[in-house]
């Protein structure tokens, strides 16, 4: 068994901490965000298809429509590769991000 640190690598915009835990060679990557009260990840092209789990507190999330959908611990969503995000916090949350191509999502859809 190895024990590995989870340490902020960069952020993309102002009040958001992403840290790369995981690649590999089929091109899956699962990263640990951490978006601070107020932080927001701009918007930004989604590189293959994207699930954003949250997984302590909430925020919204925005797709290529512009509304802006509110989302909180044990909601996912997911964005087709190459549309338009962007995702932000009034008091903080921590999610995984999941993307990769084909991914096969086992979660419940329903609608907001």
């Amino acid at each position: 068994m190895k024990i590995y640190r989870v340490e902020p690598e960069h952020a993309r915009s102002s009040g958001a901490e992403i840290t790369p835990i995981l690649r590999n060679t089929s091109g899956c990557h699962v990263s640990y965000l951490k978006l601070t009260g107020g932080g927001e990840l701009g918007l930004h092209p989604a590189v293959g298809e994207q699930v954003f789990l949250v997984l302590e507190g909430e925020g919204w999330v925005e797709g290529e429509t512009g509304e802006r959908v509110v989302i909180q611990a044990g909601e996912a969503a997911f964005w087709m590769d190459g549309e338009n995000h962007r995702s932000s916090s009034e008091h903080g949350l921590t999610a995984m991000l999941i993307e990769g191509s084909e991914l096969d999502i086992r979660l419940s859809l329903y609608a907001k």
